[in-house]
């Protein structure tokens, strides 16, 4: 790669995301309403009793996690690198469901922290559908997203592979050409609804574990509200491209 693709490259990616405060501007202000909300939500661990008297400061590193991958992967979304929010989101998401583990059972801390020490149990309590836990709802259905993302977006196996391989050519010569970004509207439009439809559903969830803990108020109706507004789209979106069912049923948690 010569200097100047690469400075084309990071220019693009700055060129995009005034294209996307442009064409979605709204979907911006959901994603920091939400991010705003979900912080609101989890602030009471890092200082209050719950209702049992118990403390729960243990969760912070790990709702800071989630806060922190949630961030990153939107910043692929803007820069309309959907592939890579993804992967960045991921270990936001294995957080989400290792703080539904550990609010079941405090034993699940410990084994979480001898993990190298004692593989086995770390095995037996983290790794896929032993991270479903009972306080945290719809942790099974997370769990399977971040099963399809361990399967589509970590590893160069076939669909990751060849996923995004352009081949092109003409009369003397073929190639393969790279892409950096999505190469198509309703792809990057899939993607985005997904990921603002599956961080509604993580702040629902998080409303109602802390509710549970905490006692605090729940807002269901606004929740609904949304999800009802990004389906609505998302179907739109079905109509034309079918192709993006896929990316919001099994990543995004959209019933289609």
């Amino acid at each position: 790669m010569k200097e100047k693709e690469f400075i084309d490259y990071y220019k693009t990616v700055s060129d995009n995301l005034k294209v996307f405060l442009r064409d979605y501007h709204d979907d911006f202000n959901t994603f920091l309403a939400l991010m705003d909300t979900l912080q609101r939500i989890w602030a009471p661990i890092g200082t209050d009793r719950d209702l049992k008297g118990n403390h729960h400061a243990g969760l912070v590193p790990f709702v800071n996690l989630l806060v922190r991958h949630l961030v990153f992967g939107f910043q692929h979304i803007v820069s309309y690198q959907s592939f890579i929010a993804w992967l960045a989101f991921r270990p936001g998401l294995e957080a989400f469901l290792i703080i539904g583990k550990f609010v079941d059972d405090p034993v699940n801390a410990q084994i979480w922290l001898k993990r190298n020490e004692d593989r086995k149990s770390y095995g037996e309590a983290f790794f896929g559908k032993s991270l479903v836990s009972e306080s945290l709802s719809r942790s099974a259905d997370f769990q399977k997203v971040l099963s399809r993302l361990n399967d589509n977006f970590m590893h160069p196996n076939p669909n990751f592979t060849y996923r995004d391989m352009v081949i092109e050519e003409n009369e003397t010569s073929m190639f393969v050409k790279i892409l950096y970004f999505d190469d198509s509207p309703e792809l990057h439009e899939a993607h985005l609804l997904s990921y603002l439809n599956l961080l509604n559903e993580i702040v629902t969830a998080s409303e109602k574990l802390m509710s549970k803990l905490f006692g605090t108020p729940r807002q269901h109706r606004i929740r609904k509200e949304l999800a009802q507004r990004l389906r609505t789209r998302a179907l739109y979106l079905l109509s034309i491209k079918p192709f993006t069912e896929r990316i919001m049923k099994e990543l995004g948690l959209i019933k289609l």
